[in-house]
Parts: C-alpha cells; sequence; structure tokens
C-alpha cells in the first residue's frame, strides 16, 4: 500500500506527523546561519615568508626557490606561483577542487620543516594560510576623539579589542591605523669609533640581555622552589644603564660603559608606511571577523549589543561609530527575499480561488506552501547550509513549483472523484 494511501486511511495520524515536522522546524529555523554567499573552500593554499632588509633577488634566491623545490613535489597540486620582492616572499599553490585542503596544509608544514635549517638566519618562520571568502571583515568600527591618533590606538588596543573577542561568534579583531610605541636607540657614530664597538654588537648585547630565563630549582626539605632570572628591561632608564662594555680592566681600574655613554634612549614611534583616514582625517578603526559557519546578522547584533557597554569605559571625549556594516546588505536582501517570497505565496493563492472557485482547495494550496518551505529550511538546518542569497533564490523558485504541482494533485482528485 502506497504512503498516499495509508494517509488518506489514517488521516488523524498524517495530521499529528504533519504537525510535529512544522513545530521542530518551527524550533530549529531560527538558528539557520545567515550570510550574503554560501561558504566555499576554494582549494589554494599560501606560504608567506619574511626576510626583512633583503632585495627581491636574495629572496628569490635564498627563500622562494629553495620552498618551491620542495612545495612542487606535493601531491595533486596543479599550478604554483611565487612572486620575491623586498622583503619577503609570496607562494601560492593551486589544487584540484574537492581536495582536502587542511591535509594538504600538513603536508606543506612537514616539508617546509625538513628545509628550514637551509633558509638563511633572519628569515622568520614561514606561515601557511588558507583563503577563506568569509574571512572578510563584517563591521568596521571607528575610534574617534579629541586625541592623537596614537592614543585612539593605545585606547583601541587595550581597551576595545579585547572585549570585542569575547562576544560570541567573533573569531578576531584588528586595529587599523596609527603606529605602536618602540623604544628609540640614538647612537653617535664618533662615539662607537671612539670606545671600538659596533652596531651589531651593541645590538646583540642589548637582546641578549633582555631575556628572563629559568634558573633551576632550589630543594629545601619538602618543598621545591622554582627559580628564574628577571633581567627583562622594565623601563627606559634600565636600557640606558647598560653596560656595553669595560675598559681598563688590565690596568686594574676599569670603568664601565654605558648605552647613555654613547647615544639617547627614548620612547618614539616608527615611520608610518600606511595610514587609515576617516572622512578625510588621520583616525583608528577596528575591524571584526565572525567565525566560519556562525551567523553573520547575530554576530553583528552582539556586537552592537556589546559597544553599548565598551563605550561606558571609554573616556567621555572618545567615541565609537559604525562605518562599515556588511550584515546590512544581508538584512535588506533577506527581508526583500522575504517579502517577493509571501507576495508571490498571495498571488498565487488568489489566482487559484480566482480559477477554482473553491475556499478548500485555495487553502489546501495555502497551506502546502509555507509546509515545504518548513520542511527545506529543516533539511537545511541539518546539512549545515546557510540562508543565503542562492539558497534564498531557490525558496522563490521552488514556490512556484509546489503551486504547479498542486494543482496537478488537485486536478487528479477531481478527475478521480468523478
Amino acid at each position: 500500500m502506497s504512503l498516499a494511501s495509508n494517509i488518506v486511511k489514517r488521516p488523524v495520524l498524517g495530521l499529528v506527523i504533519f504537525a510535529l515536522i512544522a513545530i521542530v522546524a518551527l524550533f530549529l529555523v531560527f538558528g539557520i546561519p545567515i550570510d550574503m554567499f554560501p561558504e566555499i573552500n576554494p582549494p589554494y593554499l599560501v606560504v608567506v615568508t619574511y626576510y626583512r632588509g633583503a632585495g627581491p633577488e636574495t629572496v628569490e634566491k635564498s627563500v622562494t626557490r629553495i620552498l618551491e623545490s620542495q612545495l612542487v613535489n606535493i601531491s595533486g597540486l596543479q599550478e604554483i606561483t611565487s612572486t620575491s620582492s623586498e622583503g619577503g616572499s609570496m607562494i601560492v599553490m593551486e589544487f584540484k577542487f574537492g581536495t582536502n585542503i587542511d591535509a594538504k596544509a600538513n603536508d606543506t608544514r612537514d616539508r617546509i620543516d625538513r628545509i628550514k635549517a637551509r633558509l638563511p638566519d633572519g628569515v622568520d618562520t614561514p606561515i601557511i594560510m588558507q583563503i577563506d571568502p568569509n574571512s572578510q571583515p563584517i563591521l568596521r568600527i571607528a575610534v574617534q576623539g579629541n586625541r592623537p591618533v596614537n592614543e585612539l590606538q593605545d585606547i583601541a588596543t587595550n581597551v576595545i579589542i579585547d572585549r570585542l573577542e569575547q562576544v560570541d561568534g567573533v573569531a578576531s579583531t584588528s586595529v587599523i591605523g596609527g603606529v605602536e610605541q618602540q623604544v628609540r636607540v640614538e647612537i653617535s657614530q664618533n662615539r662607537l669609533e671612539a670606545y671600538g664597538l659596533s652596531i651589531t654588537g651593541v645590538a646583540g648585547l642589548l637582546a641578549n640581555q633582555n631575556l628572563e630565563l629559568g634558573a633551576g630549582s632550589i630543594v629545601d626539605g619538602s618543598k621545591n622552589y622554582s627559580i628564574r632570572t628577571t633581567g627583562e628591561y622594565n623601563s627606559i632608564q634600565d636600557i640606558a644603564e647598560t653596560v656595553i662594555a669595560r675598559r681598563g680592566a688590565s690596568t686594574g681600574s676599569s670603568a664601565d660603559i654605558r648605552l647613555m655613554d654613547i647615544g639617547e634612549v627614548n620612547i618614539g614611534y616608527p615611520k608610518e608606511t600606511s595610514s587609515a583616514f576617516i572622512n578625510g582625517e588621520n583616525g583608528i578603526f577596528v575591524a571584526v571577523t565572525k567565525q566560519s559557519g556562525t551567523n553573520s546578522v547575530a554576530v553583528a547584533d552582539n556586537v552592537y549589543a556589546k559597544l553599548d557597554e565598551i563605550s561606558a569605559l571609554l573616556p567621555r571625549d572618545v567615541s565609537l561609530e559604525i562605518i562599515q556594516d556588511n550584515t546590512t546588505q544581508i538584512r535588506d536582501m533577506i527581508n526583500e527575499l522575504v517579502s517577493s517570497a509571501l507576495m508571490g505565496a498571495a498571488l498565487a493563492m488568489g489566482i487559484l480561488f480566482l480559477f477554482l472557485r473553491s475556499v478548500k482547495s485555495t487553502i489546501i494550496i495555502g497551506i502546502s506552501i509555507p509546509f515545504s518551505i518548513l520542511v527545506t529550511l529543516l533539511l537545511m538546518k541539518l546539512t549545515g547550509l546557510t540562508l543565503n542569497m542562492l539558497t534564498l533564490a531557490g525558496l522563490i523558485l521552488g514556490i512556484g513549483m509546489i503551486v504547479d504541482c498542486s494543482i496537478v494533485i488537485l486536478e487528479n482528485i477531481f478527475k478521480y472523484r468523478e
């Protein structure tokens, strides 16, 4: 006996089953992730290596060619492209669609580990990145106030981003604009030559003294004490008083040569290589990126609520303003598609009633449309699909197919009864 026959002979059971499906769907559909486009995993890996101070030819010879010789043999690799520029190398690897990119990233990491010893000193550890279109920021927040840009950057770094990263669904935040403070050591060349010192020697000595290391342990009866050396600098004065050389030890009247004797130490800012502008003026803004697979609209709403709490902690002359919200377009798209779907369903029911002249038949088709959409949304939730431009457009097209199928079935019912 067919499924349709069983449902016709047991109408109460069929009604209960459909009602339960509709209730479960209504309970779960509100948790479907909403995004502009569906999630895709492009089959690309990017290996970025920084070699600061090196020219393009040196980077190509010492870094790029060595990495390429190992990466070119990875299975499934279709194309490899490299770019060597001043201070860094970038290698883009393209694989076949359907390739497990996570597995290829692990394979790439293993191959790079084998040749690390062949890379020159001063080269940073190569960074392996996957291209993710959904990793673009969904919100950009301007930090404004009657203060220098560097002070606004300190506020954004120390107050704002730590609290935004606590928001559910936020993957990362970044501060764009301004420059961070740094310790500047300005050394006189004449004094270096007078004391017989070199820049590299002074830099190496400062690096070696700015360390905090474990020094073992001391056992005192039943107690075990861990020992560490507190060698890190705590202030500018500590750096300035660092002993960098000793003269006259052989004559018995030694004298310490300190860093302050050959130069000056102060807090400064590096030279700006990039700037962020808000309404034509230098500014600071914070970019917020959501976690993959989360609801973009819900994450944005959570960030909006968190910004109200953060604003209360900021100084009175500092304010936060949303200058870019990518979820606005998503909200408009969702509202437009939902209104189109409702209008299409209403017009379909009206036209059916005009031609069928039957309230019962019109109500049956009117029930089948939202029920079919609920079942589809339930299956999307269970399979991990997102509610995006493509899936919503498919739902709207599906409404027309539902109406067509419903008319065919009603016509068969009338014909069978006759």
